[in-house]
């Protein structure tokens, strides 16, 4: 599981899963009312070429690569989640972010220049460009309103302050000892925490714990082993459901407590 995204406005989830060892790569999308998977047919010639940016009005956004070796996106491709048919394609633009406008574009050899705004149903430019700053406002601003059912987890790093307050916490309830980050989230229910602790020769293990508002400890689930590097958004929260994905390569969906 190499990216995973949702879509507020279908509750779908978009995933994309790449397979180093044979170049492939492949995208599907999970109804989160009916857990439900379906597979995209996109053309495997060109897929590993290609990844997930985002997902929004039954759409999934794919990029391409620009210069591959640098890793540099370029290229916009508008996928139908409900078959895969492609709707759109800008192939001089990249994938900025989601406004209430529409999709935030910029051209990635000119990237000083004005962002364009583009219609997320066509691809057409709306005739609306942004500076860095207004683009990185609109987006930010927009963030809210689209999640609004969905909870995502604040990233503390070691050193910061409420880092510090709940790796005390973690130390108490638990008895570890987080390193490295912390991942936390609060509903009206339930404290969700992603930490890391040490392993032998230096990697790390990643863990998510789910508590009540008492600090009574209701979860315990280990995330992944042998670790070089922390991640962020290790899970979310969509309607009350807990989502993270476990080894890398399994989706586990958890009730949470109203």
């Amino acid at each position: 599981m190499w990216r995973i995204r949702l879509d507020s406005t279908t509750g779908n989830i978009a995933l994309e899963v790449r397979d180093p060892e044979v170049l492939l790569t492949r995208f599907y999308t999970l109804d989160t009312e009916k857990y439900t998977l379906k597979e995209l047919p996109l053309p495997q010639v060109q897929a590993w070429w290609q990844g997930l940016e985002d997902a929004e009005q039954g759409i999934l956004y794919l990029h391409g690569y620009g210069n591959r070796q640098l890793g540099q996106h370029k290229g916009i491709v508008a996928i139908a989640e409900a078959d895969g048919s492609k709707g759109w394609e800008v192939p001089e633009l990249a994938f900025y972010g989601i406004s209430a406008a529409g999709l935030v574009a910029y051209d990635p050899e000119q990237p000083e220049a004005p962002l364009q705004v583009l219609a997320l149903a066509t691809g057409q430019p709306t005739g609306v460009t942004l500076s860095q700053w207004q683009a990185a406002a609109a987006v930010a601003q927009f963030s809210p309103i689209r999640y609004r059912y969905c909870l995502y987890p604040v990233l503390y790093r070691e050193g910061e302050p409420y880092f510090e307050e709940v790796r005390a916490f973690l130390g108490a309830q638990l008895r570890v000892q987080a390193v490295k980050a912390i991942e936390y989230a609060e509903t009206g229910a339930n404290l969700v925490v992603s930490f890391y602790t040490e392993e032998a020769a230096g990697k790390l293990r990643n863990e998510l714990a789910i508590f009540d508002l008492e600090g009574v400890l209701h979860q315990k689930v280990q995330l992944g082993s042998g670790l070089s590097g922390i991640g962020s958004d290790t899970f979310f929260i969509f309607k009350h459901n807990l989502h993270f994905i476990q080894n890398k390569d399994i989706l586990q969906v958890f009730r949470l407590l109203a």
